[in-house]
């Protein structure tokens, strides 16, 4: 730990804080549990954060990220000009993050924005946060479908499936692909998309 620079400090300490809330639950774990597990002084943990509220927001931002990594690794093999090769891609990502995507860090990102409502510095953090989030994931879409609306409506779509993953609805993968891509294909040729 004594090697690391100051922001990766900072991210290390958000990826185990993001561990134990997944472990133990928001309300459960301490700044204690956080700089035991990080081994550092409870002292030294407040040098990077200044409360648990922080770490929180760090470990929203962290899971955030995870998500965003997972999608731009599979994003750099989409073509910018064929509409079946984007929407083959894309359905296939989806699909990927429906089978892959851990339910129980889906719990904790609720969790974590449930808990936040009664703090409105933290809100605000957490909005912004989630705001630049899907406005790079939308970005893309926009690309394709010439169009913010279709865009924010499919990924609207894709969030509902998500929530219903997590909460145990099963539906098999293979059909929401196909169907995923179909979704893309006909919105991306209404305006004459990529």
């Amino acid at each position: 730990m004594k090697t690391l620079d100051k922001n990766k400090k900072k991210k290390y300490i958000a990826e185990k804080t993001l561990e134990l809330i997944n472990e133990k639950g928001l309300s459960n774990f301490t700044m204690e549990d956080v700089a035991f597990s990080c081994d550092l002084s409870k002292g030294s943990l407040y040098n990077y954060y200044k409360n648990k509220n922080a770490l929180i927001v760090a470990a929203f931002s962290a899971l955030l990220e995870k998500i965003q990594m997972f999608f731009e690794e599979k994003e750099s093999e989409t073509p910018n000009n064929c509409v079946e090769k984007s929407a083959e891609i894309y359905s296939d990502l989806y699909s990927e993050v429906l089978s892959n995507f851990p339910a129980n860090e889906l719990m904790r990102l609720f969790e974590i924005l449930i808990n936040s409502t009664h703090d409105n510095n933290m809100m605000k953090i957490l909005t912004q946060t989630f705001k630049d989030y899907y406005g790079k994931i939308l970005s893309n879409f926009e690309r394709i479908f010439k169009s913010k609306t279709k865009a924010l409506m499919l990924q609207a779509m894709f969030d509902g499936l998500v929530i219903y993953r997590a909460v145990g609805v099963e539906f098999p993968d293979d059909e929401i692909r196909e169907t995923f891509k179909k979704i893309i294909i006909c919105l991306a040729k209404e305006n004459g998309g990529v």
